[in-house]
Parts: C-alpha cells; sequence; structure tokens
C-alpha cells in the first residue's frame, strides 16, 4: 500500500479513524490522530495504550471507520 494514503489519513482534520489491514491478516484500529508515520514503521497504540508497531510494507489497505461505529460510555450523576 503507497505510504502516502497512510500519512493523508493521519494527517486528515478532522481526524476520522481507520482500520489498518496487515498481510498477516490482523487488523489494527487507528482512534486518535496521535500516530507516527515514516518509511520503516509506523508507530500508534492499541485499545490499552500499548504501543504498537507496523511495518508500513505490511499494510495492505486501510479503511475510514463511520462515527456509529464506536460506542461512547455516557455518564448521568442520576441514581
Amino acid at each position: 500500500m503507497n505510504i502516502e494514503v497512510i500519512r493523508e489519513a493521519a494527517r486528515q482534520r478532522p481526524f476520522r479513524a481507520f482500520m489498518l489491514y496487515l498481510d498477516n491478516g490482523r487488523m489494527h484500529t487507528v482512534r486518535h490522530p496521535e500516530i507516527i508515520v515514516t518509511n520503516i514503521l509506523i508507530m500508534t497504540t492499541d485499545d490499552e495504550g500499548k504501543p504498537v508497531l507496523i511495518a508500513p510494507e505490511a499494510v495492505t489497505s486501510l479503511e475510514y471507520l463511520e462515527a456509529e461505529n464506536f460506542i461512547l460510555e455516557q455518564t448521568t450523576d442520576e441514581p
């Protein structure tokens, strides 16, 4: 996959979450714009905040996620 497509997705404002599909069958969701994309490494975090390192050549495709795919926790002060 062209690295510039991944860079454009990371730079987009307002940011839109996207899924990276990898050549080993794994998927990684990028939910926030704190992602580093270089020619030799993509660095982001998983849902627990742990670093994830991906070789750009391992990315086979990218898919933007729609806002309704995200479940936001809502809290209320009601008993």
